[in-house]
């Protein structure tokens, strides 16, 4: 099964919960025998769950998308956030942004603008930097570090050595969950440990996250609430979230 099947599978299943075969195979221009091959293998690797004719999303499967499916789950709201986002940067900033798919909205939408001069970015996601590689104008630095495929991003002592002697102004941190008592949590141990030593270099948080991820805690926690100065999220956010963000100091912006 071709990476980019998988994807289209995955990315269906995460929009719609399930599918039929009929209609993942129109999807993917296959045959129905090779998407039930596809099918069965997915359940193997724990990402889905068989059912009479079809699939549905399994629990895991979140944690196990590639960088290129994420990238398009919920693409229009975290364009939103990320334009919003990027509306905070001002010239001279010195920027820390993570490997998230949120965050590299923030950074396409930060391109766009032409009235900033003098900026610094510095990140530990390989594609972050990729979109910089043609604005000179943007200092860019890569932390460096043990690459996790997954996440296309750097990780390890040597990303923390680099952070350790940098400061930054502005932090953009996605996150997989966001909640009072949790704070902000991730579901890798190595990613939620870089995260954490960025944000011990950053003056100003600044979470970026749709309003799904609000209650949701995953495996390791990176930041207290407290921590967190904004939070730019989507439209859908209910009233009782915002009155409890903002009761524990942080600022709730909707994009």
């Amino acid at each position: 099964m071709s990476i980019a099947r998988k994807d289209k599978i995955l990315l269906f299943l995460q929009t719609n919960q399930t599918a039929t075969v009929k209609e993942l195979s129109d999807l993917c221009e296959v045959s129905e025998v090779t998407i039930r091959q596809d099918l069965d293998r997915l359940e193997e690797e724990g990402l889905l769950v068989r059912t009479r004719g079809g699939a549905a999303l399994s629990d895991r499967a979140n944690r196990e998308l590639t960088f290129s499916t994420r990238d398009r789950l919920n693409a229009d709201a975290k364009r939103r956030i990320g334009e919003k986002a990027a509306s905070l940067i001002v010239s001279g900033d010195s920027l820390i942004v993570d490997a998230s798919t949120t965050a590299l909205y923030v950074v396409r939408a930060l391109l766009k603008r032409s009235d900033l001069t003098d900026l610094t970015l510095i990140t530990n996601g390989i594609n972050t930097a990729l979109e910089l590689v043609n604005r000179p104008d943007i200092t860019t630095i890569l932390t460096g570090g043990m690459l996790r495929m997954t996440a296309i991003s750097l990780t390890g002592s040597i990303a923390w050595d680099v952070l350790s002697k940098l400061n930054a102004s502005k932090g953009f941190f996605g996150t997989r969950g966001i909640s009072v008592d949790a704070g902000l949590t991730d579901v890798n141990m190595l990613e939620a440990n870089v995260k954490k030593a960025m944000i011990e270099r950053c003056q100003e948080v600044i979470a970026v996250a749709d309003s799904s991820k609000f209650g949701e805690v995953s495996l390791v926690s990176y930041a207290p609430i407290e921590r967190v100065n904004k939070w730019i999220t989507d439209d859908s956010v209910s009233h009782e979230m915002l009155e409890v963000l903002r009761a524990r100091g942080v600022e709730v912006m909707i994009a």
